[in-house]
């Protein structure tokens, strides 16, 4: 099978797959607590298990059942093929977080790795609701490898999930708007981002060492579907018999109900920072600290914080002269 197989080994303090900006004296991050009344999830798999997710694996009941690994700490999902493509419809499996309802939501995962030879689509799945074989609704955002599997072919889909009476649900429906095709180089990684708030749907792709400004994005409006679960989804899409099994290597996921702001730092002149974020994040808090990871105790509350046209911002002076000065990190935390 010709996979396109690596590994990422990317730093852990500075780096934006990290979502840390290391500028000289001053690091930066933005921070979601996990405080257990925020609806936020996370999972980097390192501990080889998918405890805390259900796995989507429709043709257990005819003897296909999928197959879920984690090698190198990453979520390796593997469909079977269909047993009866016409019946049961295409390859296709996934897994699916049944702890949080989301309305608005905020969903990003890395896909570090997936078998570049075979027409598949895999992605994102957003207020899923009815959840099973011929049955589950809601929405997509997902990335086909593109007809006739070329070195350029590759497109991605915002697309409702619907019911047709008296036939299936698992129907996708195109819903998406604007420029949609994007070839994916199996030697990269990326990180794939779906967000929904109320009845706008966005979908973005970056490249892993570079999530500030997305390789692609597309947007639609649709009122279907107000809120349910979240999964990852792989599938076959060539329409071709028997078909393929889908492969595909997920890591780093999180989902919450908003999009974590991110900091901006600006160096004004000669050790100035003037550290900024969007007024629309109010309910988060600025912290530092003098190290990383740092216990709770480390993170203190930073004062000062002022209101600059339609951000917050904070200034901090920093003086070189007299040695190494002391490395601050930032944070934000939504109380």
């Amino acid at each position: 099978m010709n996979r396109c197989r690596h590994s990422l080994d990317a730093p852990y303090l500075c780096g934006p797959s990290r979502g840390l900006a290391c500028l000289g004296l001053v690091a930066s991050l933005a921070w979601l607590s996990s405080s257990p009344t925020l609806q936020v999830q996370s999972d980097n798999f390192n501990g080889g298990n998918d405890t805390g997710w259900t796995r989507y694996s429709p043709f257990d009941p005819f003897g296909a059942p999928a197959e879920f690994s984690f090698p190198n700490g990453a979520y390796r999902i593997q469909g079977a093929l269909s047993p009866a493509p016409d019946q049961l419809g295409p390859a296709r499996a996934g897994s699916l977080r049944q702890d949080v309802v989301y309305t608005n939501f905020y969903i990003a995962v890395d896909v570090i790795d997936w078998d570049d030879s075979v027409r598949q689509a895999f992605g994102i799945l957003a207020r899923i609701n009815n959840f099973g074989l011929g049955t589950t609704t809601g929405y997509a955002f997902t990335y086909d490898r593109g007809s006739g599997v070329t070195m350029t072919s590759g497109d991605t889909d915002l697309t409702s999930i619907v019911c047709q009476p008296g036939v299936s649900c698992e129907i996708p429906q195109d819903i998406q708007a604007g420029p949609s095709g994007i070839h994916l180089d199996c030697a990269k990684d990326y990180r794939f981002v779906f967000l929904g708030r109320g009845p706008s749907l966005e979908g973005r792709i970056y490249e892993l060492l570079q999530t500030t400004t997305p390789v692609l994005t597309i947007m639609r409006s649709d009122v279907t579907y107000e809120s349910g679960y979240a999964l990852l989804v792989i599938y076959h899409n060539s329409g071709a018999t028997p078909g393929v099994r889908p492969d595909v290597t997920f890591d780093n996921y999180f989902a919450t109900d908003v999009e974590p702001p991110r900091i901006q730092v600006d160096n004004q002149f000669l050790g100035l920072y003037l550290l900024s974020w969007p007024a629309e994040a109010s309910r988060f808090v600025l912290q530092s600290s003098t190290v990383l990871p740092g216990t709770a105790a480390d993170w203190t509350d930073v004062a000062d914080v002022f209101v600059m046209g339609d951000r917050y911002a904070y200034g901090l002076e920093t003086d070189p002269a007299p040695g190494r000065p002391v490395r601050n990190f930032f944070r934000l935390v939504r109380r």
